[in-house]
C-alpha cells in the first residue's frame, strides 16, 4: 500500500460527510455509499518489565518494541479498540487505518511496525495474557520522514470480517515483529489514537408503521377509489433518498404479484395502485426499502378489499325546521334538523351533506339503507340548498339529492332618536330582538371596526351612545343579536342618517377667464364660524362667517374650461362639515369669429372662394383684433363702433386651416386666444380620360375637363416631367385635350396633373390620374387632390 493521506479528516465518534462536501459541491451522484471516519475509543498497553499488569488509557504516547530504563529492558505493544455498533450489516467498500509516529529510537533502522486483529477478549491485556493475534493489516505505507505523521494500513477487510462477524468492537494491536520487538534500536512511540476513513453502505432498515389509506395493518378495510394507497415508515442509515418497492397480489394468487416504485425522500413512503386494482377482490401487499446497492428484508404482509361500484340510489332530503315555503321560518344561527333517508338501498350505509357555502360533514345511517338527521345551523340567510351523496361502506358516493331551503332574515332592528342629526349631535339608538329569537347581548361595530358587546336588558333591548364627529366617515352600524340560544343572528343595523352640513355656492352667472368673478358661500352646519375653499385643488384659503352664515370670495379664472371650487365650513368646537365640490366652466374672453362661407369645424367653400370673417368680442371695450392664418405674418385690424371687425381671406388649399386672433381692449390688455378651425372644399376640375382597358406604347388619349371652380377662366394641365399646358376654357366651361402615349417607352407609369383658374388669376388644388402603361395589360385611376 502506497504512502498517502486520508482525504477524510477525522472526528470523534462516527462523523458523516457526505459526498457532496467532498466533492466540493458537486452535484451527488446516484449512490447509497457514504464517505465517514470511526477513531480508536480506547487504548491500553503491555509491558513485559511488568508481566501481569495492564495499563489501560494511560497518559501519554502508545509505546511498541524494546527500550531500557534504568539498566531494565522494557517490551511494549500497544492495543486499540473501535466501536462497531454503528457499522452494524454495513458493507465496506474502502477503508484505510492511520497513525501517527511521535518518537523513533533510530531512524536509520527500518520500519517494521505491524497492526494486526486480536481475537475478543473479556479483560484487559496483559504481557503474560494477551489476546491472540488473527489477522495481519497489510501495511503500512509512509511517508519518507521520521518520525512518520502519517502511517496507514488497508483496514476493509479486517473490519467487514468484524461486521459480519456481528462483532460489537473490534481490537488492533501495534507491535513491531519478532526479529525486532527485542531490540531498543527498532523502539517507537506513537500517539495514542488511531483513525479509520471507510466508503460502506448499510442496508435500508426493513419497513414499520405500514397503513392501507388511514387503517392500521391489522385491519382489513373495504376501499373505494382513492383508498387503498399503502404506505410505511422507512430509513436509511446512508442515504435520506432512496426507493421503497411496494407489492401487492390478489389473496392466494402470488403468481399475480405486481410492484410499485416509491422515490423516497421523508420518512414515509407511499404508493397508490388504484389503477392497476379490480373492483371486489381481496389483496395482500408488503414492502421493502432499496437502495442502489442493498435492500431491506420484505415487511410483513397487510390486507384490504376493494368495493369500486358507488350506491345507486339518491338519497332524499326533508326537514319541518326548514323549507323553502314559508321563508319566515328560522334564520341565521338557528338550528334545524334535516332528515337524509337511503330510500332502503342496504349499499348506504352513511351520508355525506353540504350546506349552505361552507358547510359539509357527514353522518352515518341508523342502519343500512336507512336514515340520519344532520342538525344543521344556517350562516346565511334567503334561498339555500343542501345536497346528501350516499356512502357504502368502501366510501364510495353515489348521486346526489338536493333539497332547497329558505332562511329568513333575523337581524335586530335598530332605532335612533333623532332620526336624522346634524354632525357632532348626539343620538341614543336601540337594538331590539328579532321576533321571538330574544337577545341577551348585542355585538355591534361601527364602519367594520372593532367588534364592541352591550348587554341586553330585561326587555331584550339594548341602547348605546353615537355622536358622529367625521363628515367624511360613513357611520354604518352592523349588529347582530346574542340569541338566547347562545348562537349570534343575522346582521341587522343601518347607516346613520346624518346631515353633514354640507354648504352651497352661489356660481356667477357669466364666469369668464381673466374677469372677476364673485362666488356666495353658505354655511349649514350649524355653529359654522369659518369657510375653508380651493380652486382647483390649489391651497386652501380661510374666511369667517358672516352674521347672515354667507361668505363671498373673488377668483380669477386664468384658463378656459372646466374648473372645480371645493368648500367646507369649520365650527367654533373643530367639527369640519362635509366638502362641496362645484364644477364651473370659464369661457375665454377671447374674440368670436363667424363666417358664412367657412363655418367653423366644417367643410365650407370651394378654394379659391373669397371668406369673410367676422370678429367680435364678449366683453365690451375692444379697439382691435390681431389674427394670424397658418404660414402669414399676423395682421391687426381695428375694431368698430360696434366693437366687431371683418376681414376676408381666400383659402388655396384644401385640408384643415385655422385662424388665430386675440382682442386688444382699450386699457392695453391683450385676450387670451381664440382658435376658429374650418376645411375649403376641392375646386379641381373633374378631369376624365379614356383609354380603359389595355394601354400601350404609341396609343392616344382623350381627356376631358368640367368645371367645378366658380367664376372659372382657364385650365391647365401636365402630363409627366413635361411643361404646363394652359387651356382656355368653351362656352360650356369645359375643355377638352389629347396625347399620344410614347412608343419608346413600354414599361411605366405615366402622371397627368390638371387644374383651372378664375379670372383672378386664382389658381385651385388639382386632379390627377396614373397611367400603368404595357404592351400586355394596361389600369388607370383618377383623383383630385
Amino acid at each position: 500500500m502506497g504512502s498517502r493521506r486520508s482525504s477524510l479528516p477525522a472526528r470523534t465518534g462516527v462523523l458523516a460527510v457526505t459526498a457532496a462536501l467532498l466533492l466540493a459541491g458537486t452535484a451527488l451522484p446516484a449512490s447509497a455509499t457514504q464517505y465517514t471516519s470511526i477513531q480508536s475509543t480506547s487504548w491500553s498497553s503491555i509491558d513485559s518489565a511488568q508481566p501481569k499488569k495492564s495499563f489501560v488509557n494511560p497518559a501519554g504516547d502508545a509505546p511498541i518494541g524494546a527500550k531500557v530504563d534504568h539498566g531494565k529492558k522494557h517490551v511494549s505493544k500497544s492495543y486499540f479498540t473501535f466501536d462497531l455498533t454503528g457499522l452494524r450489516g454495513a458493507k465496506v467498500l474502502s477503508a484505510e487505518l492511520s497513525g501517527k509516529e511521535t518518537a523513533v529510537a533510530d531512524c536509520s533502522a527500518p520500519r517494521g511496525t505491524e497492526l494486526w486483529v486480536t481475537a475478543p477478549a473479556k479483560k484487559a491485556p496483559t504481557w503474560d495474557d494477551q489476546p491472540r493475534e488473527l489477522t495481519k493489516l497489510a501495511g503500512p505505507g509512509s511517508l519518507d520522514v521520521c518520525p512518520s505523521d502519517y502511517l496507514d494500513w488497508d483496514a476493509g477487510p479486517a473490519l467487514q470480517q468484524a461486521i459480519d462477524a456481528g462483532r460489537s468492537s473490534l481490537t488492533l494491536v501495534l507491535r513491531l515483529p519478532d526479529n525486532q520487538q527485542y531490540n531498543p534500536r527498532f523502539g517507537r512511540t506513537y500517539r495514542p489514537l488511531l483513525y479509520v476513513s471507510l466508503e460502506k453502505n448499510q442496508p435500508p432498515a426493513t419497513p414499520t408503521a405500514l397503513k392501507t389509506g388511514t387503517h392500521a395493518c391489522a385491519e382489513t378495510p373495504l376501499v373505494g377509489h382513492g383508498d387503498a394507497a399503502m404506505s410505511a415508515t422507512v430509513s436509511d442509515p446512508d442515504d435520506s433518498s432512496f426507493e421503497a418497492e411496494f407489492a401487492w397480489w390478489p389473496v392466494g394468487h402470488p403468481d399475480q404479484r405486481a410492484t410499485g416504485l416509491d422515490y423516497v425522500y421523508s420518512s414515509v413512503a407511499s404508493f397508490d395502485p388504484d389503477s392497476r386494482l379490480a373492483d371486489g377482490v381481496t389483496y395482500e401487499w408488503q414492502v421493502r426499502a432499496k437502495d442502489s446497492l442493498a435492500a431491506s428484508a420484505w415487511s410483513g404482509t397487510c390486507r384490504f378489499t376493494t368495493d369500486f361500484t358507488p350506491p345507486a340510489t339518491a338519497p332524499t332530503v326533508t326537514s319541518t325546521d326548514y323549507v323553502y315555503e314559508v321563508p319566515g321560518k328560522g334564520g341565521i344561527g338557528i338550528p334545524g334538523d334535516f332528515t337524509l333517508d337511503a330510500g332502503g338501498d342496504t349499499a348506504i350505509v352513511g351520508f355525506r351533506w353540504q350546506a349552505g357555502f361552507t358547510d359539509s360533514g357527514y353522518a352515518a345511517a341508523d342502519r343500512p339503507g336507512g336514515t340520519a338527521t344532520v342538525r344543521y345551523t344556517p350562516r346565511n340567510d334567503g334561498p339555500l340548498s343542501m345536497s346528501a351523496y350516499g356512502v357504502d361502506a368502501a366510501g364510495n358516493s353515489g348521486p346526489s339529492g338536493d333539497y332547497r331551503f329558505f332562511v329568513a332574515r333575523n337581524g335586530p332592528s335598530m332605532t335612533c332618536t333623532p332620526a336624522r342629526a346634524f354632525l357632532g349631535e348626539t343620538r341614543q339608538c336601540t337594538f331590539a330582538p328579532h321576533g321571538t329569537d330574544g337577545a341577551t347581548a348585542y355585538v355591534y361595530q361601527i364602519d367594520g371596526g372593532p367588534e364592541t358587546t352591550v348587554p341586553a336588558g330585561a326587555g331584550g333591548t339594548a341602547t348605546i351612545t353615537v355622536t358622529p364627529t367625521d363628515a367624511d366617515q360613513r357611520y354604518d352600524v352592523s349588529v347582530r343579536a346574542r340569541m338566547t340560544n347562545g348562537n349570534l343572528s343575522g346582521p341587522g343595523g343601518e347607516q346613520l342618517d346624518i346631515d353633514r352640513g354640507l354648504p352651497t355656492v352661489d356660481v356667477p352667472a357669466v364666469l369668464m377667464v381673466g374677469q372677476p368673478a364673485a362666488f356666495t358661500l353658505h354655511a349649514t352646519l350649524p355653529g359654522s364660524t369659518s369657510f375653508t375653499y380651493d380652486w382647483d385643488y390649489g391651497d386652501p384659503a380661510t374666511v369667517p362667517v358672516g352674521p347672515d352664515g354667507t361668505a363671498q370670495v373673488t377668483i380669477v379664472p386664468q384658463e378656459q374650461g372646466q374648473h372645480w371650487i371645493h368648500a367646507r365650513t369649520t365650527t367654533a368646537a373643530g367639527l369640519v362639515s362635509a366638502r362641496n365640490e362645484v364644477n364651473v366652466t370659464a369661457e375665454t374672453n377671447g374674440p368670436k369669429v363667424t363666417s358664412a362661407e367657412f363655418p367653423e369645424s366644417s367643410t365650407g367653400g370651394y378654394v379659391t372662394t373669397p371668406g369673410t370673417f367676422t370678429l367680435t368680442s364678449p366683453l365690451p371695450g375692444a379697439v382691435s383684433f390681431t389674427y394670424r392664418f397658418p404660414g402669414a405674418e399676423p395682421a391687426t385690424v381695428p375694431a368698430g363702433p360696434d366693437g366687431s371687425a371683418s376681414l376676408v381671406f381666400t383659402p388655396l388649399t384644401t385640408g384643415w386651416q385655422y385662424l388665430e386672433a386675440t382682442t386688444t381692449f382699450a386699457d392695453g390688455t391683450v385676450s387670451a386666444g381664440a382658435y376658429y378651425w374650418f376645411s375649403p372644399r376641392s375646386a379641381a376640375p373633374v378631369l376624365t380620360c379614356d383609354g380603359n382597358g389595355s394601354l400601350r406604347p404609341g396609343q392616344v388619349v382623350h381627356c376631358t375637363l368640367t368645371p367645378v371652380q366658380p367664376d372659372l377662366a382657364t385650365y391647365g394641365y401636365t402630363i409627366g416631367d413635361g411643361p404646363e399646358v394652359s387651356l382656355p376654357a368653351g362656352a360650356d366651361g369645359t375643355a377638352a385635350f389629347e396625347f399620344t402615349l410614347p412608343a419608346d417607352q413600354t414599361r411605366y407609369v405615366l402622371q397627368l396633373h390638371a387644374w383651372s383658374t378664375n379670372s383672378a388669376g386664382l389658381r385651385t388644388d388639382e386632379s390627377y390620374t396614373l397611367f400603368w402603361v404595357d404592351e400586355t395589360s394596361a389600369a388607370h385611376a383618377t383623383h383630385a387632390v
